[in-house]
């Protein structure tokens, strides 16, 4: 089996951007200022016809001007510029090229066309690329950022490829802001040759991601995806949201990508039959993937629940209950343990209501660490002030009284 085209594509020791000028609102710009700030410790090469230096680097004309040959090469360009680009690389050596121009089956035949010429020329030349119409590539292993917006550099857990750059770097500072962080990030735009399956397969060999998100607009090839799938959920979770079941799903994507979707119902089998959870919403698939990436795997179905409001525990224990969860009794020896730090009016049979406490040690910790050495749950939810992030919202009233 040959090694997927990911493993060198995304950890390069050097990169040639052609697309990256001085003019700061150009996509290409960006993705190499990406580069720069963001951490990126290996070689950076702007390729730019007349400029001399490109944001604050030495320009080439060409690849074939450049010091070495770079591992990776990017092409944000005009469609006439992408073919002889890709022969220049080709020739050179450059085995890896992310094309982000667009303008290819995503307008109808004659993109496709172009499209499958863009095939044959890296196939001449042995080169596998991601593209064309895509966003980039982020690896904060190497805090390797090749999108629009900025990547904090901190290493993360979770892997996601995406069938839409947007979810790949326009949502960074949606991510950002709830401490969900990035281990890879593909966006595989048309998927002309590397598509989704295979950043799947990278993203289940990554020691990195303890878990997989993917958004969907269509699965090219079913079998094949299933067959993949099958191998890496048993021991990496995977989430996938698919947009394409409805007639303005199907529509939008077609514009988009090119995609040519199925009925949700055909989708909805496949994911069972792969072992993948499906989300119905962007902002699900970010947030149980980051749950599944960050929490050790539940080793049975039992939960308590630890809340300081009734409502809250009880919608907690209602939507457990739908899932398949159970909230058993706690026995008499735990509750009786719990008693000591809750107010005599307050449950503890599970779930374990506090009522209205600002001790923040004994939601968060105490009590916590009481029902996870029971051996009597699995898992455990809590609702409730959380240290730092409560002051924060507290401080502005409570501050007058210091």
């Amino acid at each position: 089996m040959s090694e997927n085209p990911l493993h060198t594509l995304m950890s390069p020791k050097s990169i040639a951007i052609v697309g990256a000028s001085n003019n700061p609102m150009k996509m290409g710009t960006m993705q190499a200022l990406s580069v720069i700030k963001d951490g990126y410790q290996g070689k950076l090469y702007p390729i730019h016809p007349t400029e001399q230096t490109v944001v604050g680097l030495k320009a080439y004309a060409l690849p074939e001007e450049l010091p070495e040959t770079p591992d990776l090469g990017l092409i944000v360009v005009p469609m006439a510029h992408v073919f002889p680009l890709l022969e220049s690389f080709g020739r050179i050596g450059t085995k890896r090229i992310i094309v982000c121009t667009a303008g290819f089956k995503e307008v109808g035949n004659d993109g496709k066309h172009l499209e499958q010429k863009l095939n044959e020329t890296a196939a001449r030349w042995g080169i596998r690329f991601v593209g064309p119409n895509c966003m980039g590539i982020i690896n904060s292993a190497i805090s390797l950022n090749l999108t629009v917006m900025k990547f904090d550099g901190r290493p993360g857990l979770l892997g996601l490829a995406s069938q839409s750059g947007t979810y790949v770097t326009q949502t960074l500072p949606y991510l950002r802001k709830r401490g969900i962080r990035l281990s890879k990030a593909i966006s595989t735009g048309n998927e002309a040759n590397i598509d989704l399956i295979e950043a799947m397969e990278y993203l289940g060999e990554d020691e990195q991601s303890r878990a997989i998100i993917l958004y969907i607009e269509s699965i090219r090839d079913g079998h094949r995806f299933i067959e993949a799938a099958r191998k890496i959920s048993p021991h990496k979770p995977i989430f996938a949201q698919y947009v394409g079941g409805s007639a303005a799903g199907a529509r939008a994507g077609m514009s988009h990508t090119g995609a040519m979707a199925g009925p949700d119902f055909l989708y909805e089998g496949i994911f069972k039959q792969a072992g993948i959870i499906r989300v119905h919403s962007i902002e699900d698939l970010y947030a149980h993937g980051w749950t599944a990436a960050t929490q050790p795997p539940l080793q049975g179905n039992r939960i308590a629940v630890v809340t300081h409001s009734g409502g809250p525990g009880t919608a907690m224990s209602h939507v457990a209950d739908q899932g398949g969860l159970e909230l058993p009794t706690l026995s008499a020896g735990v509750q009786n343990e719990i008693r000591q730090y809750i107010p005599s009016h307050a449950a503890s049979a599970n779930p374990v209501d506090l009522t209205f406490n600002m001790d923040t040690d004994r939601m968060t910790v105490i009590i916590p660490e009481i029902l996870l050495k029971s051996g009597e749950i699995d898992g455990l939810l809590i609702h409730g002030p959380m240290l730092s992030g409560w002051m924060k919202e507290a401080h502005p009233h409570l501050a007058m009284l210091f």
